[in-house]
Formats: C-alpha cells, structure tokens, sequence
C-alpha cells in the first residue's frame, strides 16, 4: 500500500484560546483526540507508513505517536523545523516517499473511500483531489469556486460555484517538482499552479465533511462525536465463520472449515461499508495446544482464503489467549478479555472508534451473548442458514 502524509504543523489561531496550549489535531473530542479518530478512519487501508509532518507543539506529536505501530502502519513524526507553510512543509518528506501517496490536512476530513482517489490518469496528470460541498464554508477561500470538467480535470470556474477543496489528495511522486525548500503554500501557490495546468483531477463527494478549524465547527464535533464513525460488525471465530469442533481446537488451517456464506457474507458487509471485526476466545494458545504463531498463522491463511474467494476483508481480529492455569505467564493474565468478559470489544470499540449503537454482534454462545451485553451492543446468535442471508436479514430487517 502507499504512504500516506498528513499535515500537523498549523497553529489553529482561529480557534483563540483553545489551541494555545494544544495543535488542533490534539482537541480532544468526547475524550479521543482528532487525531486519533482521524486515524481510526485511514487505519484500514493498511498503509506502509504515516508521515506527521510537525511543527507548532510538535514535541506532543512525538511523544503521543512517533514510531507507534498503529493497526498495520508505523507512525513516523517528521520535524518541520522553522514553519513553511502546508507546501514547504512537504520538503522535508520527499526523500522518504518513494512512490505515489496520500495527503491529508489534519484538522479535517471528508468520509470517502480513498481508493477512489486512485482514478486512472495520464502522464501529464499529477494527481487526485477530493472535493465537496463549500454550502457550510463560505468564509474558505483556498481553493474554491471549483468545478470538475472534461475527462475529470479540476478547474476555477467563471461563475460561483458551491464547490471547494476537501483537504485529501492522492499525488504522484512527481508532485515534488512544484515543491522547494521555502515557505509555500500548499493550497495557494502549488494547488493554483497544478489546476491552471490542467494536471489534476477532481473527485467529488457529498458524504460528511468537517474542518475543526473554527469554534462552531469544533462545537458541532463536541456534540456529535461519531460523525465519522462507521458502522461495525463483530463476528465470534468458532461456529460462526469456521465449523465448530466440539470438546477440541483447530490445531491447524487443515482443520479449518469455513462456514456457507461467510466470504459472500463479508463482502456484502465491505460493500456497505461496515467495519469487520473478528472476536474470538482461543485459550489452546494457554494451554499449549497450539502456539501464538500458529494461531495468528491460521487467521492470516483465514482471510486470504476469504479474500480469494469473495474479495472480502476482515478488518481486525482479537483473540484472547488466556487460560488461568497456564504454565506461561503472560497467558494467565487479561482475564478481561476473555469472553464473556467484554475486553476485546471494548478495544475494539476505542480502536476503531465505534458508537455502540451502530455495532452488532453475532456468536453462537451464552458468553458472545454476555460479552454483548457488558459491552452495550445488540447480539444474535448465529442461525443455521448461511452467515451471508442472516447478515443481509439483520441488516435489512433488524
């Protein structure tokens, strides 16, 4: 996957008082940071690196993120050093990019599947920018008044228009052509340059925007705090994705026999946009029955057999290994996660930042059931039909 880069470095002076002391990233939201919620959102693309590119307060990006395995993706916090703007800042980056990538500013967010930023373009063409509606930030007066034209081509219209810039790009390395070692603006100076050259395209969405950049934006944050978040499905392991082996343990991916309609099942979720999570108990890994690696052996072998039959992803697997009488250590401790008690929901929940009103559960055991409820989400047990026809009736039907 590509990288991706997201700039940090701005010092929020619209915002007065509140970002004084704290970069704008860092406003904490119903107790999570921006950031943080901004990265639940980009996680699941699976990128190599995440660029930071700092400067105002930088010293809390480091020690909040610096070198933090994420998910799949380790966070890298470059310093700016002495502030150049959102277009000098990209300088210090371009030896560390190797090929095409994606920028973000970080004091904002549009809900689109990024990959759609991919679109194919010619060797003239820089990049992809998204673009949306301006209906609610007329006072944006960087890189407004767009259109989309022929073969996709952003350009400044002639006439008003209610579209602007979404701050979210997919660039060709070559974008650092237009880039030096200065004090430039991303935005005014390279981004006018790229679209009076026609090297550009646009992608448009109307799905949820928002730029924390003002306090009534950042009060409309405060107050609904899963804007962004997605909607989420939590599947039990056992008896729900693979044939349940009674009084015994898949010991090996031999052993492991996928359920009727669960690749089928998961794609249909992946095409609704819902987060996929795998929520198992796997106290063989206690026991000595089988070791970490060859559980994490068989879940990688699991969603690759998935993938390649239906193009379906899981997005997140949590195991409990624990087992009380472990002859290691490190699996006789975390009892909490081990259902029924509600730890790996929980975590699953805070990671990919989740309203639990959006989540449902399916487990095919009183302790997925009691899980659910210590956790605040809905639970149904697995039904003897295909998991594709049950998800597809809870979806539509609830």
């Amino acid at each position: 996957m590509s990288d991706l880069v997201i700039l940090v470095g701005g010092r929020g002076k619209r915002l007065g008082k509140i970002t004084q002391k704290i970069p704008k990233p860092l406003i904490k939201i119903n107790n999570t940071k921006f950031l943080d919620i901004l990265l639940s959102k980009l996680i699941k693309y699976n990128f190599n690196y995440i660029y930071l590119l700092c400067s105002f307060k930088k010293k809390q990006f480091f020690n909040n993120y610096h070198k933090r395995k994420i998910h799949n993706s380790t966070v890298i916090c470059i310093d700016e050093g002495k502030p150049k703007d959102t277009g000098g800042a990209l300088f210090k980056i371009k030896k560390k990019i190797k090929k095409n990538f994606f920028l973000l500013n970080g004091d904002s967010f549009l809900d689109i599947d990024l990959n759609k930023l991919k679109m194919n373009t010619n060797s003239n063409i820089i990049g992809t920018m998204a673009i949306t509606n301006n209906n609610m930030y007329k006072s944006n007066s960087k890189v407004s008044n767009l259109k989309i034209a022929k073969y996709g081509l952003v350009e400044f219209s002639k006439h008003k228009t209610n579209l602007m810039n979404a701050g979210i790009y997919f660039f060709k390395k070559k974008i650092f052509k237009y880039i030096t070692n200065s004090k430039i603006s991303l935005e005014d100076d390279i981004l006018k340059k790229i679209i009076r050259n026609k090297a550009i395209k646009g992608y448009y969405s109307k799905n949820n925007f928002i730029d924390i950049g003002t306090k009534r934006n950042l009060t409309f944050l405060k107050k609904k705090p899963y804007f962004f978040s997605p909607k989420a499905v939590f599947l039990d392991r056992d008896g729900v994705i693979n044939k349940l082996k009674k009084n015994d343990y898949v010991k090996s991916f031999n052993e492991f026999k996928l359920l009727p309609g669960v690749s089928k099942g998961i794609r249909y979720l992946n095409k609704l946009q819902y987060v996929v999570v795998v929520i198992t108990n796997q106290s063989c890994v206690g026991k000595s029955i089988i070791t970490e690696k060859n559980l994490e052996d068989i879940h990688k072998k699991m969603k690759k057999t998935i993938f390649n039959q239906s193009r379906a992803i899981i997005d997140d697997i949590f195991y409990s290994p624990y087992y009380k009488f472990s002859k290691y250590k490190k699996y006789r401790i975390n009892k909490f996660d081990r259902k029924p008690h509600p730890g790996m929901l929980n975590k699953a929940i805070k990671k990919w930042h989740l309203n639990h009103n959006d989540i449902f559960f399916i487990g095919d055991s009183i302790s997925d059931q009691v899980a659910s409820k210590k956790a605040g989400i809905k639970f149904y047990f697995k039904k003897n039909i295909s998991l594709y026809k049950q998800l597809k009736y809870i979806i539509n039907h609830g």
